[in-house]
């Protein structure tokens, strides 16, 4: 696991809910943090992956508003899927290796630098990892 928290990064924060597409501002439902935590390895089977790019969907729109299934406690880092680097492993990572080029979909959190998760909830992407 990591050692203690040792940097920030920016993300993609919805504080409040409300308008999607409300320009962001002091008062908007998202804002642009520069200092949010970077996420750390919280089990032996976690992976950090710095994050190359995400998708902009509806789902997300809806969780600005509240009406989405899922509604994570606010604030909360927004976006649902991407991919990326492995950045960092945990002791019982097994699948992927730092520098190995990974996606995934994820319930939040992908609106961000980076993002932690589970070994078992990445595609990996390189050939050379994919098992025939």
């Amino acid at each position: 696991m990591d050692s203690p928290q040792t940097g920030t990064m920016r993300a993609l924060i919805c504080r409040k809910l409300g308008d999607p597409t409300a320009p962001i501002s002091e008062t908007s439902p998202i804002f642009v943090s520069s200092h949010h935590p970077v996420p750390q390895l919280t089990s032996p089977t976690s992976v950090r992956i710095r994050i190359k790019a995400v998708s902009v969907n509806y789902g997300t729109s809806l969780q600005i508003m509240g009406k989405y299934q899922e509604k994570p406690p606010l604030p909360f880092v927004l976006g649902s899927d991407f991919s990326g680097v492995v950045e960092a492993v945990g002791k019982g990572v097994t699948r992927v290796k730092v520098g190995d080029r990974v996606c995934a979909i994820t319930g939040q959190d992908s609106y961000a630098e980076k993002v932690v998760v589970d070994e078992k909830e990445l595609f990996c992407l390189s050939l050379e990892q994919q098992v025939v």
